[in-house]
């Protein structure tokens, strides 16, 4: 017992110091495109919006209460529920085997590249894998009793994921499953229990469906298309391989290729077999669902992110079982952990760095904030009335970086693009005005044409940072809008 308190000092004291790391790091760099675009949905608090559900858009607006609208207000959270994840992690591992593979658990996590990544911007993933892991270690917990508090709350704990990413749903027959394949649990599946429990996790869905019904289904659709599921099936090797890539890109190829061993591998279902149920349950179905999308459209490659997180456990379990007792399976191990360690630490530092070779690989991320300063200033020299951006992620940068965050735009069609088409256009704006259109392209759509008596010249500006040119961008000055796109 008391070995176990030190152990939780230790692990206190190292995320404590870990989580301080990571909010001065997630300070010195500019927001992503999707970061901005889901503060914009923040500014507009809904029930659902056009492609995701409401709790990235809540949380970044608890966030900017706290820090005001700045790039700690909106990453705040998400480096506490990265925390939080690390903590469930343990939790869980420490359950299913011993405090040794919950220790190495914590350890590929935090040199995961996708969650080094994801513990450091707001998008909708830590939300989801926090309440993901959570949903896990309370249904660990709730197939033990007869209780129905448990069952209850973890079927909210699944719906608050549903309303992060809708993948959540996945939890409900991933349970099912594993209660189907462990004898001693299976009687759950014959009481109200755990029905109730998924009653209350489709239940959360409530103002999804609701709001969906009066935005004519629009996420249902939109899930169909980034799904590829709305044309006809195609089955395309160079698809797979792409998601096979994406894979061992995000995930470290040495660890991605040790949890599909650790899953066909044999001696943690025989020494653990309930837990391998329980995790290969979290694992396969997932795993099995986008591998079969993927042969169709590659994706994208954190998709996954929910299955391979549970999958931690799995793998430290797997290497701690067989380097007990052989030599090669312990230098594998340091041959996976190695460049994994130095690679997250890369990855961590690299936001703060000035090192030319990992300066461009942080392209995305660079000179937004003096692209702002540079369209404002165009816009104060042609009296330009308001900004369009040629995508929602440039509309959003610019509504975030230029001053007093003005509403931004993007081109108004006819047909719904994304969440901005749901909100006011510069359709309500006054016949006559001026905008500036803020493009990478040379010539402005023809939608734009037919909506302003006349489009100016561009002028080319390259967005800069530390003197340096980053991006090159075409600001069109747009003349007299009236209206007739």
């Amino acid at each position: 017992m008391q070995q176990e308190d030190r152990s939780w000092g230790w692990i206190a004291g190292g995320l404590a110091v870990l989580t301080a790391l990571r909010l001065w790091i997630c300070t010195t760099f500019d927001l992503i495109g999707d970061e901005a675009y889901y503060w914009q949905w923040s500014r507009h608090l809904d029930w659902c919006y056009y492609s995701k559900g409401p709790l990235v858009a809540w949380t970044i607006r608890l966030g900017t209460l706290i820090f005001g609208n700045t790039v700690l207000g909106i990453r705040f959270f998400s480096v506490c529920f990265g925390t939080g994840t690390l903590l469930l992690l343990y939790w869980l591992t420490r359950r299913l085997f011993s405090r040794r593979v919950a220790l190495w658990t914590l350890v590929l996590a935090a040199c995961t590249p996708l969650f080094v990544v994801g513990s450091l911007l707001m998008t909708i993933d830590p939300l989801f894998i926090f309440f993901w892991l959570a949903s896990a270690c309370l249904f660990w917990r709730a197939k033990h009793t007869d209780r129905i508090g448990p069952w209850l709350l973890t079927g909210l704990l699944v719906g608050l994921g549903m309303l992060a990413k809708y993948t959540s749903v996945a939890l409900l027959p991933s349970f099912a499953l594993f209660l189907a394949w462990s004898k001693p649990y299976r009687g759950h599946l014959r009481r109200a229990n755990f029905w109730l429990m998924c009653l209350v996790a489709l239940a959360c869905l409530a103002p999804v469906v609701w709001w969906n019904a009066r935005h004519d289904w629009i996420t249902f659709v939109h899930l169909q298309e980034r799904g590829a599921l709305d044309r006809a099936w195609r089955f395309s090797v160079p698809e797979f391989l792409q998601y096979v890539v994406g894979q061992l890109a995000a995930y470290g190829p040495l660890f991605f290729i040790g949890i599909v061993f650790s899953l066909i591998h044999g001696r943690i279902r025989q020494n653990a077999p309930v837990a391998y149920r329980f995790l290969a349950s979290l694992i396969i179905p997932l795993l099995v669902f986008y591998s079969i999308l993927a042969l169709n459209d590659a994706g994208e490659a954190n998709w996954t992110a929910a299955a391979i997180i549970s999958a931690l456990p799995l793998l430290a379990g797997t290497w701690c079982a067989l380097s007990a007792t052989s030599r090669v399976a312990r230098t594998l191990t340091w041959v996976a952990l190695a460049p994994a360690v130095l690679l997250a630490a890369v990855l961590l530092a690299a936001p703060a760095t000035r090192i030319p070779r990992v300066e461009a690989l942080l392209y995305r991320i660079r000179g937004w904030q003096d692209l702002a300063r540079r369209v404002e200033q165009f816009n104060e020299a042609e009296s330009l009335s308001f900004v369009i951006g040629d995508h929602y992620q440039t509309a959003s940068l610019l509504a975030f970086y230029m001053a007093d965050h003005p509403d931004t735009f993007i081109v108004d069609r006819p047909r719904v693009q994304n969440q901005y088409s749901l909100w006011p256009t510069y359709g309500d704006k006054e016949v006559g005005q001026d905008a500036l259109y803020v493009t990478r392209e040379s010539l402005p759509p023809n939608d734009l044409r037919q909506q302003f008596t006349a489009i100016d010249p561009p002028k080319e500006i390259w967005s800069q940072r530390d003197g340096k040119p980053v991006r090159k961008f075409f600001l069109h000055p747009c003349r007299g809008y009236h209206g007739d796109g």
